[in-house]
């Protein structure tokens, strides 16, 4: 299993140059499962993500499948949905795009893709792509297995049709995200290692019990870190976290490694760093998402 962050900011990509050492594009993140390519949300860093792809076929030395990707949202407000008309690989005929995606608002992601992608405000519609794109239902009583070459959603309490699974995908149902909520997935291997990405979640006085008991011993936590202590007087509600939110749901959760995420656009390096010195007196084994950052399990 291979983890790749593409985009570390929020709401926007800055403005004024505050990008510098940790990124400037909205949440997009990589989950390699084998040669299966997951992507998580569509934010601009989706762009560089599918030029990453482009030159890894052209290679010829990656043995992963790029002709049948995965996409999955966390949720569709429009900072993880912009990117998603400028990801090159929906414009070749070879590329199967399976947007694997709880409903949303009772809003079908086909629906909302669509919308996006209609003549109001984009001048290519997803009718006119050449990829072919499907779209498949996912909910929190469900897992996502991965094989070799297929994959299956298997219903909570019911067994994989094959025990030689190579990864697999659990979500979980977060609510303090305005207008619908979002959704948490942990991402695992056979060998027992998990990610577990959490953006765009507000957290609770002592930490998301809920949330570390999901997340319990992962390797890895990318959890929202918005605000500062004192931006968040002043946003309480608007459903995104603290880097002591997050420090408190690692450590409940036995968490090895935690990455503070979701940047504010408005965020220079040198306040993204004090924030990341402060978050380590908590939980030492705190790092910012940068983009390009990597683990490999």
């Amino acid at each position: 299993m291979k983890v790749k962050i593409y985009g570390v900011r929020g709401s926007y990509p800055p403005t004024t140059g505050n990008g510098t050492q940790f990124g400037v594009n909205t949440t997009c993140l990589r989950v390699d499962l084998g040669k299966h390519i997951v992507i998580i949300d569509a934010g601009t860093g989706i762009i560089n993500l599918g030029s990453d792809l482009i030159s890894e076929m052209k290679s010829g030395k990656s043995k992963q499948n790029f002709q049948k990707l995965y996409l999955l949202f966390t949720h569709t407000h429009i900072d993880h949905l912009m990117g998603f008309p400028y990801f090159n690989m929906i414009y070749m005929p070879q590329t199967e795009l399976n947007v694997i995606t709880p409903t949303q608002l009772n809003y079908s992601i086909q629906e909302i893709l669509e919308t996006l992608m209609s003549p109001a405000f984009f001048p290519v519609t997803i009718s006119e792509l050449p990829s072919t794109i499907q779209y498949h239902d996912f909910a929190e009583n469900r897992t996502l297995y991965f094989y070799d070459d297929e994959y299956e959603v298997v219903s909570l309490n019911k067994t994989p049709s094959k025990s030689a699974w190579i990864g697999r995908i659990s979500t979980m149902r977060n609510y303090t995200h305005p207008k619908g909520g979002v959704y948490i997935y942990k991402f695992e291997n056979h060998a027992g290692n998990s990610v577990v990405f959490a953006t765009d979640i507000e957290g609770y006085v002592g930490g998301d019990q809920r949330l570390a008991k999901f997340a319990h011993n992962a390797n890895i936590l990318i959890h929202d870190a918005q605000y500062s202590l004192k931006e968040y007087e002043m946003f309480q509600g608007f459903g995104h976290s603290t880097f002591v939110m997050a420090c408190e749901v690692a450590k409940n959760a036995g968490i090895k490694k935690l990455i503070l995420s979701h940047h504010d656009p408005k965020h220079g390096d040198e306040e993204l760093k004090q924030l990341e010195k402060e978050a380590q007196k908590i939980f030492p084994e705190t790092y910012l998402a940068s983009e390009a950052m990597e683990f490999v399990f």
